[in-house]
Protein backbone atom coordinates (compact mmCIF):
# COMPACT_ATOMS: atom_id res chain seq x y z
CA UNK A 1 0.00 0.00 0.00
CA UNK A 2 1.42 3.25 -1.12
CA UNK A 3 1.23 5.97 1.82
CA UNK A 4 -1.18 8.12 0.02
CA UNK A 5 -3.55 5.25 0.58
CA UNK A 6 -2.88 4.76 3.92
CA UNK A 7 -3.08 8.82 4.76
CA UNK A 8 -6.39 8.17 3.01
CA UNK A 9 -7.55 4.97 4.47
CA UNK A 10 -6.21 6.46 8.35
CA UNK A 11 -8.14 9.91 6.93
CA UNK A 12 -11.20 7.81 6.65
CA UNK A 13 -10.62 5.85 10.09
CA UNK A 14 -10.16 9.06 11.98
CA UNK A 15 -13.77 10.50 10.52
CA UNK A 16 -15.41 7.37 11.40
CA UNK A 17 -14.25 7.26 14.55
CA UNK A 18 -13.56 10.11 16.07
CA UNK A 19 -11.64 10.74 19.22
CA UNK A 20 -13.69 12.27 22.36
CA UNK A 21 -13.00 12.83 26.04
CA UNK A 22 -16.69 13.15 28.00
CA UNK A 23 -16.54 15.28 30.91
CA UNK A 24 -17.04 11.65 32.62
CA UNK A 25 -13.92 10.68 31.36
CA UNK A 26 -12.09 13.90 32.35
CA UNK A 27 -13.91 13.28 35.90
CA UNK A 28 -12.40 9.82 36.04
CA UNK A 29 -9.46 10.72 35.09
CA UNK A 30 -8.71 13.45 37.99
CA UNK A 31 -10.09 10.56 40.57
CA UNK A 32 -7.56 8.65 39.23
CA UNK A 33 -4.54 10.72 39.73
CA UNK A 34 -6.23 11.98 43.38
CA UNK A 35 -6.16 8.34 44.38
CA UNK A 36 -2.67 7.73 42.73
CA UNK A 37 -1.26 10.72 45.06
CA UNK A 38 -2.95 9.69 48.29
CA UNK A 39 -1.50 5.78 47.68
CA UNK A 40 1.88 7.24 47.04
CA UNK A 41 2.48 6.57 43.63
CA UNK A 42 4.76 9.64 43.07
CA UNK A 43 8.04 10.43 44.69
CA UNK A 44 7.99 13.60 46.48
CA UNK A 45 9.45 15.61 43.31
CA UNK A 46 7.35 14.57 41.12
CA UNK A 47 3.90 15.26 43.44
CA UNK A 48 3.75 18.90 42.39
CA UNK A 49 3.58 18.54 38.77
CA UNK A 50 0.95 15.95 39.10
CA UNK A 51 -0.52 18.68 41.37
CA UNK A 52 -0.26 21.25 38.81
CA UNK A 53 -1.85 18.85 36.44
CA UNK A 54 -4.70 17.61 38.18
CA UNK A 55 -5.59 21.57 39.27
CA UNK A 56 -5.54 21.95 35.31
CA UNK A 57 -7.53 19.02 34.74
CA UNK A 58 -10.54 20.26 37.77
CA UNK A 59 -10.38 23.71 36.35
CA UNK A 60 -11.20 22.49 32.99
CA UNK A 61 -13.92 20.29 34.28
CA UNK A 62 -15.41 22.88 36.83
CA UNK A 63 -15.32 25.20 33.04
CA UNK A 64 -17.07 22.62 31.02
CA UNK A 65 -19.15 21.07 33.33
CA UNK A 66 -23.24 22.27 32.71
CA UNK A 67 -24.91 24.42 34.88
CA UNK A 68 -26.65 22.98 37.87
CA UNK A 69 -30.36 23.87 38.02
CA UNK A 70 -31.64 25.60 40.82
CA UNK A 71 -32.14 23.66 44.11
CA UNK A 72 -30.02 20.70 43.32
CA UNK A 73 -27.65 20.37 45.79
CA UNK A 74 -23.64 19.68 44.71
CA UNK A 75 -22.83 16.41 43.85
CA UNK A 76 -19.33 15.22 43.50
CA UNK A 77 -20.36 13.32 40.19
CA UNK A 78 -18.27 16.03 38.26
CA UNK A 79 -15.65 17.06 40.91
CA UNK A 80 -13.03 14.70 42.30
CA UNK A 81 -12.75 13.75 45.75
CA UNK A 82 -10.70 15.16 48.13
CA UNK A 83 -10.00 14.70 51.38
CA UNK A 84 -11.13 11.33 51.37
CA UNK A 85 -8.74 8.10 52.74
CA UNK A 86 -8.75 4.42 52.36
CA UNK A 87 -6.67 4.22 55.05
Amino acid sequence: MTEEAQATEAAEQATQNPIALTLQDLTLTANVIDLAVQRGAFKAAEVTTVGNVFNKLVTIIQAIQPPKPEGEENTEEASPEEGTSEE
